[in-house]
């Protein structure tokens, strides 16, 4: 009976040895992982709107970010309505133009697009379209922009010169809109 105290005993113990080394082997394949070089994309840029550029062939989203749609309407601090899309998307232009585009890829959307972290030279795309205050911190899929839409907002820059809607909203009631009138029965 002893003796089988002592096996179960060094069964637990091995056990326990058995999971630690699993934890750390697990933990040092992540961190060496983290440690590769991300896949980067380059090359000849063409823009979609204020969040979103095809870069040689290729659809990139930029992460943590959201910009207004392109036929997104916004209103000034007097009340006047303007394209916010469009503005969205001439900023990014504008950072971009006549600069050597690099993405680091970070992950896939549902869409297959290549979610990036896109650079204009030294400028980071991201930061600088919401510090400009052309999109939002897109805080559902990360933190990274948080402060710079807090200093957008606080100068009452892009957007928030004036009233607007998030831009997944904005979608997400185009969508609704569209699936209600799909949906409504024709007259005969």
């Amino acid at each position: 009976m002893a003796w089988r105290r002592r096996s179960t005993a060094r069964t637990r113990i091995r056990r326990v040895i058995d999971w630690a080394a699993f934890i750390l082997f697990a933990g040092g394949v992540t961190l060496f992982i983290a440690w590769l070089p991300q896949k980067q994309v380059t090359g000849d840029i063409s823009f979609l709107d204020g969040d979103s550029i095809v870069l040689s062939g290729t659809e990139i989203r930029l992460y943590g970010i959201d910009a207004p749609e392109g036929r997104q309407t916004c209103q000034r601090a007097n009340g006047a309505d303007y394209q916010c899309g469009r503005e969205a998307s001439r900023a990014l232009r504008n950072l971009a133009r006549g600069k050597n585009i690099t993405c680091s890829v970070i992950t896939k959307d549902r869409y297959a697009r290549n979610v990036s972290k896109c650079k204009a030279g030294n400028v980071d795309l991201n930061h600088e379209m919401v510090r400009l205050g052309w999109a939002i911190a897109y805080r559902s899929h990360s933190q990274d922009y948080a402060r710079a839409e807090a200093e957008a907002r606080t100068a009452k820059r892009g957007v928030w010169q004036g009233r607007f809607k998030r831009p997944q909203d904005w979608r997400h009631e185009r969508a609704t809109a569209a699936t209600t009138t799909r949906d409504k029965p024709q007259p005969d």
